[in-house]
């Protein structure tokens, strides 16, 4: 009897012992899918050029648009447009390095511009004097960008010819 009794608990022993290899060397193998998708993006900004006296310098610049205010009439021009109030097809301005330029008006006159000169060290804010006949009027272009070949800015003056006051959104194109 004491022979079955340890027989038995070697056999118990043994069968344990095989048991607790078995699972104990079992790996369980759990595979986890993400299922979250992560889209990126890149932002790409486009800065305007930096407007330069070279650039400004380089051609002479027509009207591609202008909408304004003269004296309270309202004026606006798109080239190649139908719906444009008055003729800006032949007007166009021209800057040279010495600080003078002129202007070509829609009847074919020419105007002396003096003095231009950008008024900060942005080149965002350009003034010059401008001469309609022996009457100078001090122009004032600001918010100036650059940008796809094209001068955009606000410009105002008063008309000292006229006596009224001017004040327009403006594209130039190089000519």
């Amino acid at each position: 009897m004491k022979f079955l009794l340890s027989g038995s608990f070697i056999s118990g022993i043994i069968i344990l012992s095989f048991l607790q290899t078995s699972t104990s060397s079992c790996t369980k193998d759990n595979t986890i899918y993400d299922t979250v998708t992560v889209i990126k993006k890149d932002t790409v900004v486009l800065k305007d050029t930096f407007l330069t006296a070279e650039i400004l310098t380089a051609h002479p610049w027509k009207y591609q648009e202008y909408r304004g205010v003269w004296g309270g009439d309202n004026f606006l021009y798109v080239r190649g447009g139908s719906s444009n109030t008055k003729d800006f097809d032949n007007d166009y301005i021209v800057f040279y390095s010495d600080g003078t330029g002129n202007h070509r008006d829609v009847e074919g006159n020419d105007h002396l511009i003096k003095e231009w000169q950008f008024a900060n060290n942005e080149h965002t804010k350009l003034t010059f004097k401008y001469y309609n006949l022996l009457i100078e009027d001090l122009f004032t272009w600001e918010n100036i960008r650059y940008r796809s070949d094209s001068l955009q800015y606000d410009e105002y003056f008063h008309d000292n010819y006229l006596n009224i006051n001017v004040h327009d959104q403006t594209v130039r194109i190089p000519k």
